[in-house]
C-alpha cells in the first residue's frame, strides 16, 4: 500500500497532533459589553410632549403655513373652491356656504399664527357677471379677508 489520501483537515489535524485550537472569549465579551455602553449612551431617549417645538424655532406660527385658497367664478355664475362647485344658486347673493369656509379658513390661518393675514387668490372667468365678482369681495370683506390676489386667466391659449 502506498500512501492513504487524507483529506486536508485530517493531514491538518494530523500536523497540529489532533488538537482543536483554543479561542478566548473573554475579550470578546469584553468589546461587546463596550458597545452596548456607547450605543446606550449615545442613543437618544423619547423627548417628553413639552420638550417638543411644534412650532418651530420656539415662536407661534413659523412651522406651518398655508397655501391661499383658489376661488373661482364661472361664467353661469357658480363659485368654486379649489375646484369643487360650492355656490350653484345665482339668486342667493349672501354666498353662505363660501362664508363658511372662508371663516374656517381664516380661524385655521389664526390658529397656527394670531399675526397671520391670509390670502385669498380670486379667478373670475371673462364671461361672469360684475354682480357675482362683487358678491364675492363683499363676502371676503364680510368675514375680515383684505389680501386677495385676482388672476389675469387667458381662455384664448395665447
Amino acid at each position: 500500500m502506498k500512501g492513504i489520501r487524507r483529506s486536508p483537515r485530517a493531514r491538518a489535524e494530523a500536523i497540529q497532533g489532533e488538537t482543536e485550537p483554543k479561542l478566548d472569549l473573554s475579550s470578546l465579551i469584553d468589546v461587546s459589553f463596550l458597545l452596548l455602553i456607547y450605543f446606550l449612551v449615545t442613543s437618544t431617549l423619547l423627548p417628553k410632549e413639552a420638550d417638543l417645538n411644534w412650532m418651530g424655532n420656539g415662536k407661534p406660527g413659523t412651522g406651518v403655513t398655508f397655501d391661499p385658497p383658489k376661488i373661482s367664478v364661472s361664467s353661469t355664475g357658480m363659485i368654486s373652491w379649489e375646484s369643487e362647485f360650492i355656490e350653484t344658486d345665482n339668486s342667493i347673493r349672501s354666498l353662505p356656504v363660501l362664508k363658511e369656509r372662508l371663516e374656517f379658513f381664516l380661524k385655521a390661518n389664526r390658529f397656527v399664527d394670531a399675526e397671520a393675514d391670509p390670502a385669498v387668490i380670486l379667478d373670475a372667468d371673462d364671461g361672469a357677471k360684475g354682480q357675482r365678482f362683487i358678491d364675492v369681495l363683499n363676502c371676503l370683506a364680510e368675514v375680515g379677508i383684505e389680501n386677495v390676489a385676482i388672476l389675469q386667466s387667458d381662455n384664448d391659449g395665447e
